[in-house]
């Protein structure tokens, strides 16, 4: 299921981005300077593609892995952030040399937990689980 998981990812990342990455040397945006030489309707929808490959619901999630994809859903809800807000997170982490060497997928992962934790806690909270 790995597999179909990380080809149903890859697929919804080249529909959101209209194929519009495709034309870079590298293919994907996988750096900080690719991030960083995309426009910013380019960042928004790869963040898109991200948001909704990221946070779909798959029959095989772990109870934990569900919990914190409904947290980080009902996070950016509720919060009522754009696909734009979190781009704009992702280029201002780039900034900082700490995320120099990770991809735009890992910055998103880690600015997206911070922001959502309470949300995800919250999940879990109702579950019987610790927080994250």
């Amino acid at each position: 299921m790995g597999f179909i998981r990380g080809f149903r990812w890859a697929i919804a990342l080249l529909l959101s981005l209209g194929f519009a990455v495709s034309a870079q040397a590298e293919g994907f945006v996988n750096t900080r300077g690719g991030w960083l030489s995309l426009t910013p309707e380019a960042k928004a929808a790869y963040v898109q593609g991200l948001n909704d490959s990221l946070n779909y619901f798959f029959v095989d999630d772990s109870l934990t892995e569900a919990l914190a994809k409904r947290g980080r859903t009902r996070c950016l809800i509720e919060s009522r952030v754009t696909a734009a807000v979190l781009a704009a997170q992702i280029t201002a982490a780039y900034q900082e040399d700490q995320y120099e060497r990770f991809s735009p997928v890992a910055v998103y992962i880690l600015k997206i937990g911070e922001m959502c934790r309470p949300y995800i806690n919250r999940e879990r909270q109702e579950f019987g689980l610790g927080p994250q």
